[in-house]
């Protein structure tokens, strides 16, 4: 958990992470949001394809993307996650892909739910720069965030996958509610092959959420 000294700094006013809440919406609007439900276009690698995920504010989510004939579902339910390619049997994640997912599901605008409530999640939030905010959720991986200093919203986020590094680029951003949310972002892996641009097209802030959302059955 976060030591108590970064817990009384951040309430001042220049602190990165209460620009980063402020610009978002404010944190107490943020506070009422428990799930958000996107859609999304997907360009990867010369295909095209869509996303579709689930997030909530306490960590668990679903993806479903399809790009051209590939589709994949993930699924984390706060302790197990589990993929399906296609038409394949579900299976539970390896220890490597645990320790991805377990910093992806706060990725992108997500990151609001931990990084903004550090009491609700186990984990560190490191303060940089003036406009640095670096979050590891307990058994996860790093994850940077460079705030615009003009906006203070993010700019970029940047995490490693095995050898790579991914960087994650802002493009513009839409207000749903009250709430400001990416609209398009690029993702890049050092190599053009493997860069993504991902359009955002529709946006529900806490929508109906069946618990077997999260369950699928692994081999």
């Amino acid at each position: 958990m976060l030591p108590l000294l970064f817990a009384s700094v951040a309430l001042a006013s220049n602190n990165p992470v209460e620009r980063w809440a402020n610009a978002v919406g404010g944190r107490a609007r943020v506070a009422t949001i428990k799930s958000i439900y996107r859609e999304a276009t997907v360009e990867f690698g010369g295909y095209q394809g869509t996303l579709k995920v689930w997030h909530t504010a306490d960590g668990k989510y679903r993806k479903e993307e399809q790009i051209g004939t590939f589709s994949t579902i993930e699924i984390f339910d706060g302790v197990n996650g589990t993929v399906q390619q296609g038409t394949e049997q579900p299976r539970k994640m390896t220890s490597a892909e645990l320790e991805q997912t377990l910093s992806k599901r706060f990725s992108n605008s997500n990151a609001i739910f931990f990084v903004f409530f550090p009491e609700r999640h186990r984990g560190s939030i490191t303060i940089a720069d003036d406009n640095t905010i670096v979050f590891k959720p307990e058994g996860g991986i790093e994850w940077r965030v460079t705030l615009d200093p003009q906006t203070s919203l993010p700019k970029t986020m940047i995490h490693r996958e095995g050898e790579r590094t991914i960087t994650v680029t802002f493009d513009s951003y839409e207000t749903v509610e009250g709430i400001k949310f990416e609209r398009e972002i690029h993702r890049s892996a050092g190599d053009p092959s493997r860069s993504a641009v991902i359009r955002f097209t529709k946006t529900v802030i806490n929508p109906h959420i069946d618990a077997s959302l999260f369950s699928i059955r692994a081999e």
